[in-house]
């Protein structure tokens, strides 16, 4: 009996282990089951990121790329403008007073090749952050990703010049957000000659000095007169087209996308395609076309120190040589280089030092 009893114990415990080891087995099998979905998911998630880092760091080299090639040719440009095109300078007059020199030509050169040297620097992962919040960093990735395909899509898309096959042109990010709402507010461009155009609020200039002893303009909008005009008619003065607002204004401010300070050389008056551009004071045309990010562009000579600049046209009026006088058709407003919209950029110049266009207007 008792013989019998132990082997029905036996059986009874060899039953409980054998079940133990099957309930450990299927618990087993479920765990590696588990940890093999988490380890494709994981797997995918990582294929993933690489695809997005590949596409973020191929973006972010051609940003670089163009944004250096734009600010060479805003280096160019300087030069341009400061070059005498063998022109004699003749004394002139200033009325009510000698212009306030807001900054030199070399020092905009210094800040330029500072901007040069310091983009050519950078690292992809400097800007992730700054162009995803996203927490999850597949997310994070891909986002950012998207954001820099679609600014250098931006910065290599091609300007139409007098309806003419497109020709590329590189172009910089703008510094301040562009504006759809504002831009699609503005007249149809084949109504634009028709349609009167909103007369320009007046601007109020002003001056201020830094902790530094630099003297800057302050820019505000008001009703009070504009500064008295010189009597010189060879003094830029006046407004150079008709203008909807003053959608950039002079100096410097920190580039959205790569944090570093930037200069703005002139200011922007944004109008509808096609508003006419006048020459601000008598001078001669000592450049006339294309000239890189700036697109269509004129420079004009006003033989006494001053020079002024005319970018983005969407039509040029007039030829290297042309002698005009103040007011005379040069151009038509338009989009054509670093552009986000119609505008006309126009920056002024004496004796090689820039001034405020705001406070000639």
């Amino acid at each position: 009996m008792k013989k019998f009893s132990l082997i029905l114990l036996m059986i009874v415990l060899g039953s409980e282990v054998a079940s133990a080891q099957n309930n450990e087995s299927a618990f087993e099998q479920f765990k590696r089951q588990r940890e093999g979905m988490r380890s494709d998911f994981e797997l995918q998630r990582e294929k993933e990121f690489e695809e997005f880092k590949a596409r973020y760091y191929s973006a972010f080299e051609e940003f670089k790329r163009s944004y250096q090639r734009s600010l060479e040719e805003d280096e160019a440009v300087v030069d341009l403008m400061a070059s005498d095109d063998g022109i004699a300078i003749s004394p002139v007059q200033m009325a009510p007073a000698p212009p306030v020199v807001a900054s030199t030509v070399s020092e905009q050169k210094r800040i330029l090749r500072e901007s040069i040297r310091s983009i050519a620097v950078m690292k992809p992962e400097e800007l992730v952050p700054a162009l995803s919040g996203a927490k999850d960093s597949v997310e994070q990735m891909e986002q950012a990703a998207q954001v820099m395909e679609t600014i250098v899509a931006g910065m290599n898309a091609d300007a139409q010049e007098n309806e003419e096959p497109a020709a590329p042109v590189s172009m910089t990010v703008v510094l301040e957000p562009y504006d759809p709402e504002y831009f699609s507010s503005l007249p149809d461009p084949a109504e634009a000659a028709e349609e009167p155009v909103a007369s320009p609020t007046p601007v109020v200039a002003a001056w201020e000095v830094t902790e530094e002893g630099e003297v800057r303009t302050v820019v505000g909008e008001g009703t009070e007169e504009a500064p008295e005009a010189p009597s010189d008619m060879s003094v830029p003065h006046g407004t150079p087209t008709e203008y909807v607002r003053i959608s950039s204004p002079f100096g410097s401010r920190i580039h959205p996308i790569t944090h570093k300070r930037h200069g703005h050389k002139g200011i922007d008056l944004a109008a509808p395609r096609n508003t006419p551009i006048y020459a601000t004071a008598d001078g001669v045309v000592t450049f006339s076309g294309r000239n890189g990010g700036y697109g269509n562009f004129v420079k004009l000579n006003h033989k006494n120190g001053y020079k002024t600049a005319y970018a983005h046209m969407n039509r040029i009026a007039v030829r290297k040589g042309k002698t005009v006088q103040k007011g005379d058709l040069i151009g038509y407003v338009g989009s054509t280089g670093s552009s986000t919209g119609n505008h006309l950029h126009y920056e002024v110049y004496y004796q090689d030092k820039l001034i405020d266009p705001a406070t000639t207007l």
